[in-house]
């Protein structure tokens, strides 16, 4: 079974949403252990906006975001598994940010998201090596739910 290095989570939080909220979105897919930093910024207009980052480092933290993804979010991630690892090994997805607030976790290609970006551990480092890993973690995952 594939393991991660890690699992970063990041959210921009625009002033007209609640921070409260937000975070508990991230903590909702990553689990209560994540360890959140916040940053004030200044959005392309020059509105307020903070950005939030965590990463999660064990290996039972990060099965657990995959095992709270539903099937057919699963599925989806390995169809479109080749444009989601880049070659420093790096696998990426969006999750509805509205959507994980209620516990229900959908992919998303929109801006209000929570983005995630596993690094695959692949000995020695490469794309290829890390697409196979990743193909036979997520499709474990598939086989496990039945």
């Amino acid at each position: 079974m594939v393991t991660f290095h890690y699992i970063e989570f990041k959210a921009f939080i625009q002033a007209t949403e609640d921070p409260d909220k937000v975070i508990q979105s991230i903590v909702n897919i990553a689990g209560e252990e994540i360890e959140l930093e916040r940053e004030d910024a200044e959005g392309y207009y020059g509105n307020p906006i903070q950005i939030v980052t965590g990463k999660i480092h064990r290996n039972r933290e990060m099965d657990a975001v995959f095992d709270r993804l539903p099937r057919y979010v699963l599925e989806e991630l390995l169809s479109s598994l080749k444009r989601r690892i880049d070659d420093r090994c790096n696998f990426y997805f969006r999750l509805d940010k509205q959507k994980a607030f209620q516990e229900e976790f959908e992919l998303s290609e929109g801006n209000n998201t929570i983005r995630a970006r596993a690094r695959v551990e692949s000995y020695p480092a490469s794309r290829e090596k890390a697409l196979d890993h990743m193909q036979n973690y997520l499709e474990e995952r598939l086989d496990e739910e039945g």
